[in-house]
């Protein structure tokens, strides 16, 4: 009996080494423009999700980057990083670099496993651009009509 206790601690120890690093973080809402986030991991699999609020519908949201780095002396590595965006509709798009069109409330998921003598980085980098407004595209093709008639007017002359 002892001894199967034994075991059974010990294969409790082990499944708890190896077991994926779940962790939730709330990034809040992002402002417009460059919004990053990073994280060490440790030398195990991981799925983190990063919930995030885009605040308007006339945004554009970039995901300009998904890396992994190392840090000078101490090797941190991850193999198999994935990311995928979510919305209230569901999967937006997956891959390590995409633009998505967005507003309210989102999330990413990002997995992989830290392979280095550290466990891993990765870092993500957030961009949030307005998108011009109609107003903005009427006044953009007047200005250019008026920039033609301006070139035709001295053509004439």
């Amino acid at each position: 009996m002892k001894l199967l206790k034994q075991m059974l601690v010990g294969v409790a120890l082990v499944t708890a080494t190896f077991g994926a690093q779940a962790t939730v973080y709330n990034l809040g809402t992002l402002n417009v423009g460059e919004n990053s986030f990073t994280r060490d991991v440790a030398k195990s699999a991981f799925e983190d999700t990063l919930n995030f609020t885009v605040d308007s519908s006339s945004t554009d949201f970039l995901i300009s980057s998904l890396f992994a780095s190392g840090r000078t002396g101490v090797k941190r590595d991850i193999s198999s990083l994935t990311m995928s965006l979510f919305n209230a509709s569901g999967l937006i798009s997956s891959g390590l670099d995409f633009t998505a069109l967005t507003s309210g409330d989102s999330f990413m998921k990002v997995a992989g496993t830290g392979t280095g003598a550290a466990g891993g980085t990765y870092g993500v980098d957030l961009t949030v651009s307005p998108v011009p407004e109609a107003e903005t595209y009427s006044m953009m093709l007047m200005g250019l009509g008026l920039m033609g008639f301006i070139a035709r007017r001295r053509r004439a002359d």
